[in-house]
């Protein structure tokens, strides 16, 4: 048998049925959090490099480690095995009520940033997107959390340039119930609430 942690998140593997080679599937697990824990604080020019290094260690015990950009790969889960995000990618419908800004249209990189998001905060993790204005971060979160299931209550909350603390205070503890003096708990029962907090470089 075979047991994952992912975060708070345990994932035991144990029918041999439909895993007959239990290595392998370590393997791919193993190296999905390589690459996204020592390799997602990398700069863009060094993921190149980072690539080749994992590679080249995985290889002679894996050798159905990817080539290319080992960044886009991500789980399949049903047979726990590394596939592009590309061929994960939902079919789109279009919803003539929504408003342009808000539609999102699925490629790689947003089914890639939803899923890394999905395993950090359905597992209790802060999680902050970082990177040029215009790529999509804000537009990517906000869908993620309007679809999340019903144990996600989400709030937002933009900064600008004259965002003070007392304005952040006042945010938090009014899409929160106070249950005791010093104890804050989401208006929903049985939900986490998550915060998405826009533009942090502003104040």
């Amino acid at each position: 048998m075979i047991t994952i942690y992912l975060g708070k998140e345990t994932i035991q593997l144990d029918n041999q049925e439909k895993i007959p080679n239990p290595d392998k599937v370590m393997y791919t697990y193993l190296s999905f959090c390589l690459i996204w824990s020592i390799g997602a604080n990398l700069h863009d020019s060094s993921r190149p490099m980072f690539g080749e290094f994992l590679r080249g260690q995985m290889r002679p015990h894996f050798p159905e480690f990817p080539d290319g950009d080992v960044y886009e790969y991500g789980i399949q889960g049903d047979e726990h095995r590394l596939q592009p995000f590309a061929e994960q990618i939902p079919t789109f419908t279009y919803n003539p009520k929504l408003s342009f800004f808000d539609i999102l249209v699925p490629t790689n990189d947003t089914v890639k940033y939803k899923y890394i998001l999905n395993v950090l905060v359905y597992n209790d993790y802060n999680v902050l997107l970082s990177g040029e204005t215009g790529v999509g971060k804000s537009v990517i979160a906000k869908d993620f959390l309007m679809t999340a299931n019903e144990k996600i209550d989400p709030a937002f909350v933009n900064f600008s340039g004259k965002t003070t603390c007392k304005n952040l205070q006042d945010s938090f503890e009014g899409n929160l119930d106070q249950k005791r003096k010093h104890l804050l708990a989401p208006k929903v029962l049985n939900t986490r609430k998550v915060f998405l907090i826009d533009d942090v470089n502003m104040p």
